[in-house]
C-alpha cells in the first residue's frame, strides 16, 4: 500500500489532495490522507471535502482524517507539503509521527528554498522539488474552488534521477492530475519562484492589482524581475532576461482586479508570506554580492508595514 499524505488543505492541497481521494476512494494499492484543522476539519468529518468548478463537483472522504499525524497510523510514502511558508517548519515537525526512513517530501508551496529549509528539519529524508500552476481557494470549511481547467503540477529530485519518481507520476497521472516529473526542476522553480516574487512584492508595495502595476509602475515591475533573474544565475540557474517579457505577458492576460495572495495577505492585515517572496532574494543578494536596490526598498517599506499592522498601527 502506498500511503499520501497531503498536509494544508487550502486551494493548493484541497485540490489536489480531493482529486487523489476521488481516484483513490476503493483502492488497494493508494490511500489518501489528510492533515486539516479547526472547522475546516470538522466540515470535512461531517460531509466530506467538496471540490468546485465548472468543469467538474465531486465530494469526497479521505482514507484517513486528523489535525494530528500521530492520530493516522501510518507511515507516509509520500508527503504533499501544501502549507504556508511561514507555518512551515512547524508544520514538518508536526508531522513527524508519519515520516519513517522512506517517507518522500514534496513542498508545492511558493518559495527558492523550501527544499533546503525541509531538509534542514529531517535531514535523512528525501525532500524533493516542487511546484504547481492552479488558481484555487478554500471557499469555506470543507469547501475548495478551483478556477483553472488544467492545473499543473511540477515534482523532481534536484540531485540527480530518483527511482521513486516514475511511480509518484504514474500515481497523480492516474488520478487525472497533471503531474509531471521535471529534470529541470531547478530551473522550473525559479521560473515560477521570479514571477510570483515579483508580482507579489510589488502589488502589495503599490497596494494595486497586478496588471495596474504593470501599466502604472512598469519600470519598477522590471527592476524586480532583473534583479530577482541575477540572483537566480548567480545560483547557477539558467534563465535569460528574455523572461522579464514572458512575465509581462502572462501578467497582461489578467483582470484590472486580480491579485496575489500576498496582497490580499497585506489588506487583511494577517500573517504574510513576505520573508519568503522577497526577503529571501535581498539576503540572496547580500551573499552573493548582487545588488538589488529595488527588492531592499520593497522589502524594507512592507516590512514596516507588515510591524505596523502586528502593533495594531
Amino acid at each position: 500500500m502506498v500511503n499520501i499524505l497531503i498536509s494544508g488543505l487550502g486551494g493548493v492541497g484541497g485540490y489536489y489532495g480531493g482529486k487523489l481521494a476521488q481516484a483513490y476512494a476503493t483502492s488497494e494499492e493508494v490511500a489518501i490522507y489528510f492533515i486539516a484543522r479547526g472547522e475546516h476539519k470538522e466540515a470535512i468529518e461531517r460531509n466530506g471535502l467538496r471540490i468546485q468548478s465548472i468543469w467538474e463537483n465531486f465530494t469526497v472522504r479521505p482514507k484517513g482524517l486528523s489535525d494530528k499525524a500521530e492520530e493516522l497510523g501510518i507511515k507516509a510514502d509520500y508527503i504533499l507539503c501544501c502549507t504556508k511558508d511561514y507555518d512551515l517548519e512547524e508544520n514538518i515537525r508536526s508531522l513527524l509521527p508519519a515520516i519513517d526512513k522512506n517517507t518522500i517530501i514534496v513542498p508545492l508551496l511558493n518559495g527558492a528554498n523550501i527544499r533546503e529549509r525541509i531538509a534542514a528539519v529531517v535531514p535523512d529524508n528525501e525532500v524533493w522539488c516542487g511546484l504547481t500552476y492552479i488558481v484555487a481557494m478554500k471557499a469555506g470549511a470543507g469547501v475548495i474552488e478551483n478556477a483553472l481547467e488544467h492545473p499543473k503540477l511540477y515534482f523532481g529530485s534536484p540531485v540527480g534521477r530518483h527511482r521513486r519518481e516514475k511511480e509518484l507520476e504514474e500515481i497523480l497521472q492516474a488520478a487525472g492530475i497533471n503531474g509531471e516529473c521535471r529534470e529541470d526542476i531547478l530551473y522550473q522553480v525559479w521560473k515560477k519562484y521570479i514571477l510570483i516574487s515579483a508580482s507579489a512584492s510589488s502589488t502589495a508595495y503599490f497596494d494595486k492589482p497586478t496588471r495596474v502595476v504593470i501599466e502604472t509602475e512598469t519600470e519598477t515591475f522590471r527592476s524586480l524581475l532583473r534583479e530577482a533573474i541575477a540572483v537566480a544565475q548567480t545560483n547557477g540557474i539558467d534563465i535569460s532576461e528574455e523572461m522579464c517579457q514572458h512575465v509581462l505577458d502572462h501578467f497582461w492576460k489578467n483582470d484590472l482586479t486580480t491579485t496575489t495572495s500576498m496582497h490580499r495577505d497585506f489588506m487583511a492585515g494577517g500573517k504574510t508570506e513576505l520573508e519568503s517572496l522577497c526577503g529571501y532574494l535581498v539576503r540572496e543578494g547580500e551573499r552573493l554580492g548582487i545588488p538589488v536596490p529595488t527588492y531592499r526598498k520593497i522589502y524594507e517599506a512592507l516590512l514596516s508595514k507588515e510591524k505596523g499592522a502586528k502593533n495594531g498601527v
